[in-house]
């Protein structure tokens, strides 16, 4: 049998999220160390494989659970050439504030959850008009920032920081 490669999105904190190839066979710490992501006997780092979907979260006490992976699995038995995406992260789960009049939200969710999951829960959250709860997004507090749905939320966090704060805004849509 040859050796089959896999193609593989992984995230890292503090880090762009980069393509890579790896052999079936190599186990996902090897892969991990060989990008230096994951120093030799590091303990401090979560890993999840896939992205944490509406279907596959359960809430429990205010926070998305989503299982961390065994690293030393190779990443045929992973399952890594259907859910491609690998996080490295040093959060278990980002501690998320949502902004939006004069009221404050929080909820806790694993790095791997899209800005639109957690946009979701921001919208069902307030009491937000469900004819136009679609016309909020979420933005970083401060700044002019929307990260777009598809980006995951360890992607936007940074460094080790463990939380982050946005305000749910009218999308500003050019007219034209």
């Amino acid at each position: 049998m040859e050796n089959q490669e896999i193609e593989l999105f992984v995230h890292a904190s503090g880090r762009k999220p980069q393509v890579v190839l790896a052999a079936a066979e190599e186990t996902l710490g090897d892969t991990l160390r060989r990008l230096e992501l994951l120093p030799a006997g590091d303990h401090g780092h979560y890993i999840f494989v896939g992205e944490a979907v509406t279907e596959t979260i359960e809430i429990e006490h205010g926070a998305h659970e989503h299982t961390t992976i065994d690293i030393d699995l190779k990443l045929e038995v992973l399952d890594l050439r259907k859910h491609r995406h690998v996080h490295v992260h040093k959060c278990q789960r980002i501690a998320v504030a949502v902004n939006f009049s004069a009221d404050t939200k929080d909820h806790k969710f694993k790095p791997n959850t899209t800005i639109g999951i957690v946009t979701d829960w921001a919208r069902q959250s307030f009491p937000l008009d469900p004819a136009v709860a679609s016309e909020y997004v979420l933005q970083i507090h401060g700044t002019t920032t929307q990260p777009r749905s598809t980006e995951h939320l360890g992607d936007v966090v940074h460094g080790d920081t463990c939380s982050i704060c946005f305000d749910l805004v009218k999308e500003v849509t050019p007219k034209g």
